[in-house]
């Protein structure tokens, strides 16, 4: 059953481990240390489909894309909750192609029922990034306004370096996932006063440093713990902050309060347009700007941009995300009867 608890992986590679079950389908755990709440965090999720993807073809088409195929752009589509345990992932070669080659993949999990039901679906085009050709406009981009100065060695060593300090991500037992990168950022409440929040950050999962690597790209590119907390404080609350602190603490059967996380901030919709390859051996650090233009009625978008230490652009993410009560992320999981049937979300 899909909820069958997974044991804790040892590393990255193991947690987005897939294997193969025929030339079109492929089975993965998803890990509870991956997860948010009870829920599969969705860049984990998206890290587990550039696998698939890049497994496929590697595999199924080894002909294609000299054997190394780079998945160049990830649309995905969150239709419901995704569990713990394990997943199935069916793929459809829609085109196979010289420049492009797109595929359909969904993943599917099994209700309390024993019904089988879609949960994640996309499509994700492969290329191969060093063979590609065409015009170029090596015009260099600039970040507006630009991010602060920062020694990256000092902030290794130290944890700060100029504006740049180490933070603390609110709410850990449930935002599990957050515990595998080292983040540092400026002033928070500087940062959402310009309407955006960045980062500096340093993957670690099971607390030990490790380097980005192309296939880490879609967790990052949903890994931004500072946009989603300056949302906990309910910035379109007009109460007094006095009023607001009270609700974020509960009282245990000892008597003693507990901080609480107020919120869930699941994604429906996740887009990764990945521009620059990593370096083979990866990247200890890569900077990432999270902005958003609108949040109206519990439904926000989210544009990120992730960089190199050279200021060059590696990829580009767009969301779409819903902000809502987090017990709708610890509720019970019910089954419909039928496949493909309601969702919590």
């Amino acid at each position: 059953m899909a909820t069958t608890q997974a044991q804790p992986a040892a590393s990255f590679a193991e947690a987005i481990a897939i294997t193969p079950l025929s030339s079109h389908t492929y089975s993965a755990n998803l890990r509870t240390e991956w997860c948010i709440g009870t829920v599969p965090h969705g860049g984990y999720v998206t890290s587990i489909f550039y696998a698939v993807a890049r497994k496929h073809m590697k595999t199924t088409h080894p002909t294609y894309h000299k054997s190394a195929p780079d998945p160049i752009t990830v649309y995905l589509t969150f239709i419901r909750r995704t569990n713990i345990g394990s997943a199935l992932f069916t793929v459809v070669d829609t085109k196979l192609g010289s420049r492009t080659s797109t595929l359909h993949i969904t993943l599917s999990q099994q209700d309390p029922d024993g019904n089988r039901r879609e949960e994640v679906a996309g499509y994700i085009t492969v290329s191969h990034i060093a063979s590609e050709e065409g015009p170029s406009i090596e015009r260099a981009f600039a970040l507006t306004p630009p991010a602060p100065a920062v020694d990256l060695k000092q902030l290794a060593s130290t944890g700060r370096s100029g504006e740049w300090n180490g933070f603390k991500v609110a709410f850990g037992s449930m935002r599990k996932a957050s515990r595998h990168v080292e983040f540092y950022a400026p002033s928070t409440s500087a940062m959402v006063s310009r309407g955006f929040v960045e980062q500096w950050a340093r993957f670690a999962p099971y607390g030990k440093v490790e380097r980005w690597t192309d296939e880490t790209l879609g967790f990052l590119a949903d890994m931004f713990p500072m946009m989603l907390e300056s949302f906990d404080d309910k910035p379109w609350d007009k109460r007094s902050k006095e009023e607001k602190e009270k609700e974020k603490y509960a009282v245990g059967k000892d008597g003693k309060l507990t901080p609480k996380g107020k919120f869930w901030y699941p994604t429906i919709l996740l887009n990764l347009d990945v521009k620059k390859k990593l370096p083979a051996e990866g990247a200890e650090w890569l900077y990432s700007r999270v902005q958003t233009k609108k949040l109206h009625n519990g439904r926000m978008d989210l544009d990120v941009i992730i960089m190199d230490e050279k200021g060059e652009v590696v990829a580009l993410s767009n969301h779409v995300a819903l902000v809502i009560g987090a017990e709708r992320n610890l509720s019970a999981r019910k089954g419909s009867g039928k496949p493909n049937g309601e969702s919590k979300i």
